[in-house]
């Protein structure tokens, strides 16, 4: 079991928000966006804290738009998940069983779900914000009679037991006694009543002899025991000085990791490792616990859910790119938020959500596979369904029309005939009208297998970035960020990240990817055929004209090194070339130039970049898409 999607309102930052949830799902954005909340739900939502006075939710949870607003007054917060299974018969008979009062069968596919929405709102009678929870219905209606008994919420958490791991992870803490890891693994640790009994007699003899090393520590017991014969009055009371631990389970309570990096280092405690270390071993704790303990105290079949913050903390960049294997890998659902660059580069681009904090508050993006949504039955619609090939699939029991990929013209027209006469005409059409839109911005596997493999060295970098520039090759990456530096609107301050698409895989996929997790895009291409092939295939993307002609611009005398020339950098380009040790570069006319620079096409990039930067009326002369699409960038949305 596991959760499938949160949908939270009026939380934090958050003002309305509906995310998908994978096995591993990984949240990245900038600070105070909302990632955190976004966690700190889930916890609030599947932990008993919520359901005690003065715990879980305060009046500071409540989404504020404004400073007038009083969260007495509002609608309050809600938070609703909801466990699916990903293929009928797929939950333990063991959860079916105990949780049959909560658990939903949906007819038509086989699939079993739980959809739980936990509430928090400011009552009047009793003066404070009382929390609530509901199990709800396929139609997410509140289930009644025994579905309503706070026992099945009992069950429930004992099946999805959340563990939340901060991104402060304090050794000291987790490794104690109290901890909840730790201490609970040290607790369950059984000893031979033999051995028990031999360790105890061990302990005594010890506690003796050390006693005995100096008499002085006798003389020190003698003179604490006034404390005895003034507190027990006229009873005989006692004291001694404990130099070794009392019992089997002091010692056991005073167990400590202690390590080492290489073979030749020296063996220390855990608490005197790095920090890197300490956060990580906090990360395998949690672990060990799941794999040795966490059926003894729950159930047999429950499954863990980690909320994880930051777990590239401390780490330098090459283990933080190795972290992500061993993240991915922990036992049970992952949800973890990261600013590490180095961290997603080997996430699944399906597994991240793209986090930004907007004027409606948090909003969250994603590249989801399949799109959805609500349709009321309709004359015929089966009969599309079934002709679909398997695009679409329709949930009766709960009205929701899925669209697998995009959603083609012919049958986006077979949707819109089964409409009819229904009452709800025109809003039914503007629905499936949004389910083709939205279904528009699918980008295949196949082409985010293909930025898997070539996107890697700079996707931590693009999903971190405010704007995206997206140029055709290493020489205009060079250039552009020079001539930035020149018209003092550094990129990387800004947020701006340029991507050099050739080598990273197809411009147009980067367009695709930048509308489907909105982020604000420009790019200047060559003026050839090739550049204009760039164009079109945005076009074919499902981009209107008007986009296209904002956001696309090329060079006007055809490729980079050509209109290099036609912006009079001939002079300064001879010269480039003939410190490049190029024989004759310096008679070279201006219709052989350009093929001459194509041949030594980065490193003549590189030292042009180089005197822009040092010289700003040279950049003045730089090609003016670059210059223009600089100056957009700027404002861009």
């Amino acid at each position: 079991m596991r959760i499938t999607r949160i949908e939270i309102s009026n939380f934090r930052s958050i003002r309305h928000l509906v995310v998908d949830l994978g096995k591993t799902t990984v949240f990245v954005g900038p600070n105070n966006a909302g990632k955190t909340a976004i966690l700190e739900a889930l916890r609030i939502a599947l932990t008993r804290r919520w359901g005690q006075r003065g715990t879980g939710f305060t009046e500071y949870d409540v989404h504020l738009r404004n400073d007038t607003d009083d969260p007495k007054t509002s609608d309050g917060v809600s938070i609703e998940l909801r466990t699916e299974e990903s293929a009928p018969g797929e939950w333990p008979i063991a959860i079916v069983e105990d949780l049959a009062q909560i658990v939903q069968l949906d007819l038509n596919t086989g699939i079993r779900s739980i959809i739980l929405r936990t509430r928090c709102k400011w009552s009047k009678d009793s003066g404070a914000f009382e929390p609530s929870w509901k199990f709800l219905n396929v139609n997410r209606q509140p289930l009644a009679g025994e579905g309503a008994r706070r026992i099945n919420l009992e069950r429930f958490w004992r099946y999805l037991p959340v563990f939340y791991l901060s991104a402060l992870r304090d050794v000291g803490q987790e490794y104690s006694p109290r901890s909840q890891f730790w201490g609970q693994l040290l607790k369950s640790l059984q000893i031979p009543a033999g051995l028990e009994s031999q360790a105890q007699r061990v302990l005594d003899d010890l506690n003796r002899d050390l006693l005995g090393a100096d008499p002085r520590l006798q003389k020190i017991a003698e003179t604490l025991s006034g404390t005895t014969r003034i507190a027990s009055r006229d009873r005989a009371g006692g004291l001694d000085l404990r130099m070794a631990p009392l019992k089997t389970w002091d010692l056991l309570s005073r167990a400590q990791i202690i390590l080492r990096n290489e073979p030749n280092r020296p063996w220390l405690p855990l608490q005197r490792q790095g920090q890197g270390v300490q956060s990580l071993s906090v990360i395998f704790l949690f672990q060990a616990f799941v794999d040795h303990l966490l059926h003894d105290v729950y159930e047999r079949e429950s499954e863990p859910v980690l909320a994880l913050e930051e777990p590239e903390t401390h780490l330098h960049p090459q283990a933080a790119r190795t972290l992500w294997t061993h993240v991915r890998d922990l036992p049970g659902q992952k949800i973890v938020t990261t600013h590490s660059p180095y961290f997603v580069q080997h996430v699944p681009f399906r597994d991240v959500r793209l986090v930004r904090l907007t004027e409606r508050g948090t909003e969250v993006r994603w590249l989801p596979s399949s799109f959805s949504a609500e349709i009321p039955p309709l004359d015929g619609i089966e009969d599309v369904v079934r002709k679909s090939d398997g695009m679409l699939q329709y949930e009766r029991s709960s009205r929701t029309l899925t669209v697998r990929g995009a959603l083609n013209t012919d049958t986006y027209r077979q949707l819109l005939s089964c409409c009819g006469s229904h009452e709800r005409r025109s809003e039914i059409e503007a629905a499936i009208a949004d389910l083709r839109d939205r279904s528009s911005q699918y980008i295949p596997d196949a082409e985010l297998q293909s930025l898997e493999t070539y996107a890697r060295r700079m996707r931590g970098e693009i999903f971190f970035a405010e704007r995206w520039l997206i140029v055709e090759g290493q020489a205009d990456f060079l250039i552009v960020h020079a001539l930035a530096h020149a018209m003092k609107y550094d990129l990387d301050e800004h947020g701006v990240a340029v991507i050099d698409a050739q080598n990273n895989g197809n411009p147009t996929t980067f367009a695709a990817l930048a509308r489907a997790l909105a982020i604000p895009w420009l790019a200047v291409f060559d003026g050839d055929d090739a550049g204009r092939g760039y164009v079109e295939g945005i076009r074919k993307r499902g981009f209107s004209d008007d986009a296209v002609s904002h956001r696309c611009r090329t060079h006007s005398a055809g490729d980079l090194e050509a209109q290099l020339v036609t912006d009079g950098l001939g002079p300064v380009l001879r010269e480039i070339l003939t410190e490049l040790d190029v024989s004759g570069a310096r008679a070279l006319a201006d219709e052989a130039l350009p093929e001459r620079l194509r041949a030594d096409k980065t490193a003549c990039a590189a030292a042009l970049a180089a005197q822009m930067r040092a010289d700003p009326d040279l950049a003045q002369r730089a090609p003016a898409a670059f210059r223009d699409a600089i100056g957009d960038l700027r404002s861009l949305q």
